[in-house]
């Protein structure tokens, strides 16, 4: 029960961390079956998304049809609870379960605030209930997400991805030797480049024979780094697109052990990193607060753009022709992996008793809910990329739009090759937080590049830091 109430002090900055992607924000309300789970006789799913979304509709189809392929087992219900902006609205509900003792069996959980519920000890281990090969089919990345002391937790259901994306059309009014710069689908590029095409466009916006150009002349900004959202309580922004930036200098903010900083957050490489964040600011490349869809209503040149701007790119704003690179590196010679990857993933509950015929059932229903066949239906349905190295191939690039073909190749080599899980720590929703709010924002909003005042945010942030985490240090 201790735990149990610590995990609650840090439910509330789970729910602020949480929003990232393309989350669901319908009203409110669950579906089909009961959340009685003391009915041993049934197993009860418990998602974060809402009831008439397609995600959330995905999941109900897929129950629907293992019940229907094993009639004589234990069925199966599940329950899809819309979450707001911040995820609050599903996480509420999960945490009365937790506390009224009433949790469902299977749920899902955000991959970084999974080793908070395993410290919590709410959630149960699913190396006994799985098949090691089912296990290792599984990329690194969505291993490394739900892999916790060396046990694994949590099976994501997708993994995700993040690509730069550019105007080709303001591109266009380059000089062939900026150009050059930007590389090809299968090419890496680093951060320097990056800084240098995006001073070139900020050029462009300065340039009198440009005025009439209806592309030069709409941008307000070079780059959209998505900052804009930080501030009101999308903190995971900062760890799920810049966090990277660290990872492609040797760099991290935390240590393996999910706990020290020292020696990991203020290392020259990380300094060195956030120096280079802050350059596009300082500059004025970037704003902290940036027009909303900036990128797609081409008042900015370039973007960081996570996987779902290309359904929205193609769908809803068909004029912007959208070009994709892959995410830059820091150290062009580091070669470990360093892309954006995460995403929500299905846990069971640890109520669920070991060696007992439902377990066994729970173990069945979650390999169901993330097999290959799994992964190429939600991709299907919603766009979802898959975490499992054998339904990758899915993932279509020969469909009758450049744009998007060369989008879902960039993304397809990272999540193949270079996809990272964010660090593990049982502190993660804190650390998120703090690293977005005092150190990322406080950088873009003051426009700060210099190294002394940089390592100041720093400090600043792990002295806070530090003395939350001192609660988990045993």
């Amino acid at each position: 029960m201790k735990k149990i109430v610590s995990l609650l002090l840090v439910f509330a900055l789970i729910l602020s961390t949480t929003a990232c992607g393309n989350s669901g924000t319908q009203e409110n309300t669950g579906e089909k079956g009961s959340n009685d789970n003391k009915d041993k006789e049934t197993i009860v799913i418990w998602t974060q998304a809402a009831p008439d979304h397609p995600e959330g509709k995905m999941f109900a189809d897929r129950i629907e049809a293992y019940n229907a392929a094993n009639p004589d087992a234990m069925q199966v219900e599940i329950q899809n609870f819309t979450r707001a902006g911040s995820g609050s609205g599903y996480i509420d509900k999960l945490n009365a379960a937790i506390t009224s003792y009433q949790m469902p069996d299977i749920f899902t959980l955000d991959g970084p605030d999974v080793a908070s519920y395993v410290e919590a000890g709410v959630v149960r281990s699913l190396d006994d209930i799985l098949d090691e090969e089912f296990i290792n089919g599984f990329t690194d990345a969505m291993l490394g997400q739900g892999t916790v002391d060396g046990k694994l937790y949590a099976l994501g259901y997708q993994d995700s991805g993040v690509v730069v994306m550019y105007n080709e059309d303001v591109i266009n009014e380059l000089d062939d030797e900026v150009k050059a710069l930007i590389p090809g689908p299968d090419e890496d590029w680093t951060w320097a480049e990056f800084y240098q095409v995006a001073q070139a466009i900020d050029a462009l916006r300065d340039d009198p024979s440009l005025e009439d150009n209806e592309h030069i002349s709409k941008l307000e900004l070079t780059v959209d780094f998505l900052t804009s959202d930080i501030p009101k309580g999308a903190y995971e922004i900062a760890m799920y697109f810049l966090l990277p930036m660290l990872w492609s200098n040797g760099a991290n903010v935390v240590a393996e052990d999910g706990l020290t900083l020292d020696g990991y957050m203020n290392s020259p490489e990380t300094i060195e990193s956030l120096k280079v964040f802050g350059d596009f600011f300082a500059d004025e490349l970037a704003l902290a607060i940036e027009p909303e869809k900036s990128f797609h209503t081409g008042k900015a040149a370039m973007a960081i753009g996570g996987f779902w701007f290309i359904n929205d790119l193609t769908s809803n704003y068909p004029n912007t022709k959208f070009r994709s690179v892959r995410y830059p590196k820091i150290d062009a010679e580091f070669e470990g992996n360093y892309t954006p990857s995460g995403s929500w993933a299905f846990v069971a509950s640890d109520t669920v008793e070991a060696g007992s015929e439902k377990a066994e059932q729970v173990g069945e229903v979650l390999a169901w809910l993330t097999n290959d066949e799994a992964a190429k239906e939600y991709y299907h349905a919603i766009g979802a990329i898959p975490g499992r190295t054998d339904a990758v191939s899915v993932i279509d690039t020969n469909t009758d739009n450049p744009y998007h073909n060369e989008a879902w190749h960039v993304l397809k080599y990272q999540v193949e090759n270079t996809n990272k899980a964010r660090p593990i720590s049982v502190g993660y929703p804190y650390l998120s937080e703090t690293f977005a709010r005092d150190i990322i924002m406080r950088i873009a909003q003051n426009q700060i590049n210099d190294t002394e005042t940089i390592e100041q945010y720093v400090d600043d942030a792990m002295k806070k830091i530090d003395f939350e985490f001192e609660k988990y240090r045993k």
